[in-house]
């Protein structure tokens, strides 16, 4: 009964290892390498970049135009006051 009891154990550790192995190996039909995992996430990352440059670009020139159109309105403001000089 006690050799029952300590093979018990063993065979249920093989059998975990055995099914780790069998997800590895589904894994691995699924998954590229790991080389190419690599380049795929430079390219996520690059893309993100990109894309972030884009919006910041975007942000940029709209920030520019409403900088200008305040420039012009104070400009109109202070053509419209006149200066009165005090002797």
């Amino acid at each position: 009964m006690a050799q029952k009891e300590e093979l018990k154990p063993e065979s249920l550790e093989q059998e975990v290892e055995e099914l780790r192995k069998s997800v590895f190996k589904l894994f691995e039909l699924l998954l590229p390498p790991k080389d190419v995992r690599k380049e795929i996430m430079k390219n996520l990352y690059t893309a993100e970049l990109s894309l972030l440059k884009v919006f910041k670009t975007l942000l940029d020139y709209k920030v520019s135009q409403i900088e200008r159109k305040i420039e012009e309105k104070e400009e109109k403001k202070r053509e419209r006051v006149k200066k009165v000089e005090v002797e």
